[in-house]
């Protein structure tokens, strides 16, 4: 019985260890090409951040890995109401901290979101990471994002790179 326990627990922490594990998955919708994966955890957070194009103030939107699950669109911040702003949501919590509106407890279920990335003003967070998307993929494009589960070493594969204007990796000096 002991020798029966032992090896179903390390079977399950071999699993843990070389198994799959969430990744933010970046993809350029269009061309269907790979951008980036960022390696997450079961309850990590991420954010997108850019200037909303016509109230010209600061958004982000702010998602959680949902267990297998895909993500969730957890809050929505921003700076002041106006054209574009939804003014309904049910059953959320408004608040106002440091000059953001935010609004929280949405718990809206998202296999992707998409975002059209026009200018250098869009930034994702990922953890302490922070990246200037204008950076790392040409402006115009339209960034898939989505919460995949792929093996540990999948990090070496498809690191999220800066890149030029023209789409090509930026190679440090």
């Amino acid at each position: 019985m002991k020798k029966r326990t032992a090896r179903i627990l390390l079977l399950i922490v071999g699993l843990i260890l070389i198994g799959p594990h969430p990744f933010l998955f970046l993809q350029d919708f269009h061309r269907q090409e790979t951008v980036g994966a960022v390696p997450m955890h079961f309850t990590d957070a991420f954010s997108v951040e850019w200037i909303h194009s016509v109230e010209l103030t600061p958004w982000r939107e702010t998602y959680h890995v949902h267990w297998m699950n895909g993500m969730e669109l957890a809050e929505t911040s921003f700076r002041s109401f106006g054209a574009g702003v939804p003014t309904e949501f049910s059953g959320a919590d408004f608040s106002v901290r440091n000059g953001w509106i935010t609004v929280s407890g949405l718990h809206e279920q998202r296999d992707s979101v998409l975002y059209l990335i026009t200018r250098d003003d869009y930034k994702l967070t990922v953890g302490t990471q922070v990246w200037k998307l204008s950076d790392v993929l040409p402006l115009g494009t339209s960034l898939e994002l989505s919460v995949k589960w792929f093996p540990w070493w999948y990090r070496y594969l498809y690191r999220l790179e800066k890149r030029d204007d023209r789409g090509k990796e930026v190679t440090s000096e």
